[in-house]
C-alpha cells in the first residue's frame, strides 16, 4: 500500500466502479446505429460469416470485405447465429464498454496503489470520450480488453499467450501492431529470445495472413492504398503537418474533457490537453527509467507515434489510449496524483457529464432522415451512390456503391451506369476526419465528384434538403 492511499471498504471500493459501468450504460446508444459507417460495415461483415463468407452483401456486387479486419465480426458472429437485430449487438458493445474500466483497474492498481486505480478507473468510465461510444459497434472497447489481457501475460512473461492475444488484437484493429514492440520489448532486452519470438509470430504471422488475403481478393491492403493517398505525390501535407494538427486535434480532444463545453473547442482545452501529455511524458520517462523497455510505457509511445502521423483523426482513437495517459499521468505527478485525478474527476463530470444524463441526444436518429424517407419512396430499381455508401444505402434501403473518382463527368456517368446506380447522395459538410483537412487528396476527390454532379447533361437534381445539407441527383 502506497501512503497516499485511502484504502476504502471493499464493498463501497465494487459499488464505485458498478456506477462507472451504469453510467457507460445510461449514455447507451450514444449514436444511431450506422452513423460512423464502420460499425455498420462490422454487423455486416458478422452477418456475412454466418454465411460462410466475408463480403458486403449490401453492395453492388458484394465485393470482399477487404477493409474490415475480421477480428470484431468474428466476437460478434455468434450472436449473429441469434438474430440479426442490431439493439441484441448494441447491448453487447455496451457490456464491453462497461467492462473496460474494471479491467483497466485491475491492471493498474498493482502498478500506483488503490486510490490512483480507482480515480483513474472512474476517469475513464465517465469521460465523454468514452461516453460518447457506448453501445456503437466500434472496435475501441474489445481492442481495450484484449489489449489489457496481452499486456498482463506479457509482463508475467507468458510469450506465447502474449502472442496469441496480440494476433487477435491486429485482427480486431490493425492499430494493434504499435502495440507489438510493447509485448515483446522487454523480451529482446531481457535476451529471452523465446519469450520474444512466440510473442510476435502469431500477430506477424496474422497480419501476413491478413494481407495475403487482401492482395489476393482485391490487390492491395486498404491501410498501404490509404497511406499511399495520403502521403503521394497528389498529396500538398508532409508528415510534419499531419503531426502537428493531430497534435492539436487530441490535446483540444483530452483537455475538453475537463472544461465547460463553451471552452471545450478552443485554446484552453487545447493548453490543458497539452499539459496533461506533457506530464504523461515525464511519467513515461519516469517508467522507462525504473524499468527498460517498460511495456505499458513502450505501448503508450507506439500508439502515440501511430496516431501522430496517421491521416485521420477521430475522438474514438483517444479512448484505447486513455487509460495508458491516465497511468502515465500518475507517475509524472507523483504523490500528487491523487489529488490531480479527483479534481479532474470532479471537472469531468461536473462539467461534461452530470449536464448530459437525461438530455436528449443529438444523434438518437439520423441527421439524413428525411433524405432516405425521399429515396425509400421511389419506386425506381438501382443502386445509390454516396461517400458514406454503407450507411446511406442501408437506411436508403438500395443496394450501394462508393462515389467513384473520375477526371471526367462523362466518366463518372459511364462507371455509375455500369453499376447500375440510378440515384447519387451528396452531402455538403460532411466531416470526414481527415487530418489534413480540405487540402487532403481523398476531400479534393470527393470535391471534384461534386463538380460533376452539376453537368446537366449526365445527370439531374431531384431531390434537395438545405436543413440537411443534402442533394440528390439522377442519372440520365
Amino acid at each position: 500500500m502506497r501512503r497516499a492511499d485511502i484504502v476504502l471498504p471493499a464493498p463501497l471500493h465494487a459499488a464505485l466502479l458498478f456506477s462507472g459501468s451504469l453510467l457507460i450504460a445510461a449514455f447507451a446508444p450514444a449514436q444511431y446505429f450506422g452513423r460512423q459507417q464502420d460499425d455498420l460495415l462490422y454487423f455486416l461483415a458478422a452477418q456475412a460469416l454466418k454465411l460462410g463468407r466475408y463480403d458486403l452483401l449490401t453492395a453492388v456486387g458484394q465485393p470482399p470485405l477487404t477493409s474490415t479486419t475480421p477480428g470484431w465480426p468474428l466476437i460478434l458472429a455468434p450472436l449473429a447465429s441469434l438474430s440479426d437485430n442490431p439493439g441484441l449487438f448494441q447491448a453487447f458493445a455496451t457490456l464491453l464498454l462497461a467492462a473496460c474500466p474494471w479491467a483497466f483497474w485491475a491492471w493498474l492498481r498493482p502498478r500506483t496503489g488503490e486510490t490512483n486505480a480507482l480515480l483513474a478507473a472512474l476517469l475513464l468510465a465517465s469521460s465523454p470520450l468514452t461516453l460518447s461510444q457506448s453501445g456503437t459497434l466500434m472496435p475501441e472497447a474489445p481492442y481495450l480488453l484484449v489489449f489489457f489481457a496481452a499486456l498482463l501475460a506479457a509482463e508475467r512473461r507468458r510469450g506465447a499467450l502474449a502472442g496469441g492475444l496480440a494476433a487477435l488484437l491486429v485482427m480486431v484493429r490493425p492499430a494493434g501492431l504499435s502495440a507489438l514492440p510493447a509485448l515483446a520489448g522487454e523480451a529482446f532486452v531481457q535476451r529471452r529470445w523465446r519469450d520474444a519470438a512466440a510473442s510476435l509470430a502469431a500477430p506477424l504471422a496474422a497480419a501476413g495472413a491478413w494481407s495475403a488475403w487482401s492482395m489476393w481478393r482485391s490487390a492491395g491492403v486498404q491501410e498501404a492504398r490509404e497511406l499511399a493517398l495520403s502521403y503521394g505525390p497528389a498529396a500538398d501535407s508532409s508528415p510534419l503537418a499531419v503531426a502537428l494538427s493531430n497534435l492539436r486535434f487530441f490535446s483540444a480532444a483530452l483537455g475538453g474533457s475537463f472544461l465547460p463545453p463553451s471552452l471545450a473547442d478552443g485554446a484552453a482545452a487545447t493548453a490543458l490537453g497539452a499539459a496533461i501529455m506533457i506530464a504523461a511524458s515525464i511519467g513515461v520517462w519516469r517508467a522507462l527509467r525504473r524499468r527498460p523497455a517498460d511495456p505499458a510505457a513502450i505501448a503508450l509511445l507506439g500508439g502515440a507515434a501511430m496516431h501522430l502521423f496517421w491521416t485521420w483523426q477521430y475522438e474514438r482513437y483517444m479512448i484505447p489510449l486513455l487509460p495508458l495517459l491516465l497511468w502515465a499521468l500518475a507517475e509524472g505527478l507523483g504523490p500528487a496524483a491523487p489529488r490531480a485525478l479527483a479534481a479532474l474527476l470532479a471537472a469531468q463530470i461536473g462539467f461534461q457529464t452530470a449536464p448530459r444524463l437525461g438530455r436528449t441526444n443529438p444523434w438518437e436518429i439520423p441527421e439524413l432522415s428525411r433524405t432516405y424517407a425521399w429515396l425509400q419512396s421511389r419506386p425506381e430499381p438501382g443502386a445509390l451512390s454516396s461517400a458514406l455508401p454503407v450507411r446511406d444505402g442501408w437506411y436508403a434501403r438500395r443496394p450501394c456503391l462508393a462515389l467513384p473518382d473520375s477526371e471526367t463527368a462523362a466518366g463518372l456517368a459511364g462507371t455509375l451506369k455500369a453499376a447500375r446506380a440510378r440515384f447519387i447522395l451528396r452531402q455538403d459538410g460532411l466531416d470526414l476526419g481527415l487530418s489534413q483537412g480540405g487540402s487532403a487528396p481523398l476531400q479534393r476527390i470527393l470535391e471534384t465528384t461534386h463538380r460533376h454532379l452539376g453537368d446537366e447533361k449526365y445527370f439531374r437534381e431531384v431531390f434537395v434538403d438545405p436543413a440537411e445539407n443534402t442533394r440528390i441527383y439522377e442519372l440520365r
